[in-house]
């Protein structure tokens, strides 16, 4: 192994390190507080782009590779500063002039290098053409089509986050730091269980982690049904399995939707509904303390809710079997 090849190993440790510090504290603060502030995505932003510039420093990365780099970094600061206001440059913002000139230069580097290399990795990925894989040329096309790739991975992410796929602000940003964290496979020496060419096939890791995190989803019906056995809830058997029991008064102390009200019925009674999942906006968001004031009058003591699990407890833990076994649909698909 040369000594490149254990700095690039070194690197992509201690970015891992930075990852599980990161999240964990995410997670975390998302849980306590339902909030993870622009001031902690700062924080962590400085070591991940550390890591970065010394991986470019260490590969000899190209003027244009630094530029497309760069312009990566630019859409990804997106998510923390917004973009630049015309009007606030009209009036002489100096601040939204240098973000405009950092964007205009990396989009430069963008261009020119797309120019440059991708003849070269058009001609890499076609079997008709042979080509020197280990020529500096077709290293540099690579490692430029990894910083594109790099921001096709955060575009997703902000796709992802507008469509409400990722609910929370705090999920896109922290997709976005993985991205930047871990932008490839390469020099990794993890995952500890997967072969070279697994690996070639392999999405990027930010992507690896998303799905390892909506696995674990998968997980939590499992826990939810055990803890209601446990507690002599598990009837209903449609509610236990995504839904608890909790008492009236301890509901407006936990991030919870509330599941049952009292209702006008259709035989014109007033009783006790539930449903089994939460709607925006009804009563039992808007009015919570009228709405368990009636289930009290009704005789309810404990009342059906489900928990706002945030996103960012199942990404954490998600970073282990990421670094175990690395890309799941690679091994979904070997089992098939």
């Amino acid at each position: 192994m040369s000594d490149i090849d254990v700095q690039l190993e070194l690197i992509q440790w201690v970015r891992l390190g930075v990852l599980v510090l990161c999240f964990g504290g995410a997670a975390w603060l998302d849980h306590k507080t339902r909030r993870v502030s622009n001031d902690w995505w700062w924080g962590w932003a400085k070591p991940t782009l550390f890591l970065l510039v010394l991986e470019l420093l260490i590969l000899e990365a190209g003027w244009m590779i630094w530029l497309t780099a760069s312009a990566v970094v630019a859409f990804a600061s997106t998510a923390l500063i917004g973009v630049p206001d015309i009007n606030d440059i009209r009036k002489g913002s100096k601040l939204d002039i240098i973000v405009t000139v950092w964007y205009f230069l990396s989009g430069v580097g963008l261009v020119m290098g797309a120019m440059e290399y991708v003849p070269v990795i058009m001609d890499y990925f076609d079997p008709s053409v042979v080509i020197d894989s280990d020529s500096v040329t077709t290293k540099a096309a690579l490692l430029w089509g990894q910083m594109v790739l790099m921001g096709v991975v955060l575009l997703f992410f902000e796709m992802a986050w507008r469509f409400r796929m990722l609910h929370g602000g705090a999920d896109a940003k922290a997709m976005m730091l993985a991205t930047l964290l871990l932008p490839s496979w390469a020099g990794a020496a993890f995952p500890l269980y997967a072969d070279e060419s697994a690996m070639s096939t392999s999405m990027p890791p930010a992507l690896s982690l998303l799905i390892w995190a909506g696995l674990a989803f998968l997980v939590l019906p499992l826990i939810m049904l055990v803890r209601n056995a446990g507690s002599g809830d598990l009837m209903p058997v449609s509610m236990s399995w995504h839904a608890s029991k909790m008492a009236l008064s301890d509901i407006p102390n936990h991030h919870v939707w509330l599941l049952e009200e009292v209702t006008d019925k259709p035989d014109g009674t007033r009783g006790v509904t539930r449903r089994m999942r939460p709607v925006r906006g009804s009563r039992a968001e808007t009015e919570i303390e009228q709405v368990l004031d009636e289930l009290a009058e009704a005789g309810v003591e404990r009342a059906w809710v489900t928990a706002k699990h945030p996103f960012l407890l199942f990404v954490f833990p998600a970073i282990l079997p990421l670094t175990l076994f690395g890309d799941p649909i690679v091994w979904i698909l070997s089992f098939l």
